[in-house]
């Protein structure tokens, strides 16, 4: 089994594109579960799905910029999978960022502070989303 096959998200047959390794071959050559796991690490590394620039990433694979559009709303779904709405995908972007940043900076408390932060803001998530599967639940009573 490949580490492609390997790393599938929970309660889906989609890979978990964070725990792809990034191979040292040329872009060019990545398979489309390669080429999306970089391209998630560029946007956790970039804070933010708009700053990809679609065309210079498809030139940079050798694919068209509409297969790159595709693959960024192939993650979003992958991040919705795993941890919500696609406003996670910029929620966890911006947080990985930040705590990569002050690390960088020695900012330790910082960084433990936002870590604190970040496991909050994913907690408050799951009880929403249990909150509304009872809610569910009970309209279908």
């Amino acid at each position: 089994m490949s580490d492609q096959e390997s790393a599938i998200v929970e309660n889906s047959s989609s890979p978990d594109y964070t725990a792809i390794p990034i191979p040292s071959k040329n872009p060019a050559e990545y398979s489309y579960v390669e080429r999306r796991a970089e391209l998630l690490q560029q946007v956790r590394d970039l804070g933010h799905p708009s700053m990809i620039h679609q065309g210079e990433a498809a030139e940079r694979y050798g694919v068209s910029q509409q297969q790159i559009s595709k693959d960024l709303d192939r993650l979003a779904e992958h991040i919705e999978a795993s941890l919500g709405d696609r406003r996670d995908l910029v929620t966890e972007a911006v947080f990985d960022r930040a705590i990569r940043g002050l690390l960088a900076e020695g900012e330790y408390r910082k960084a433990v502070t936002s870590v604190k932060d970040w496991n909050e803001w994913l907690d408050q998530r799951k009880d929403l989303r249990e909150l509304e599967a009872r809610l569910d639940r009970l309209e279908g009573i």
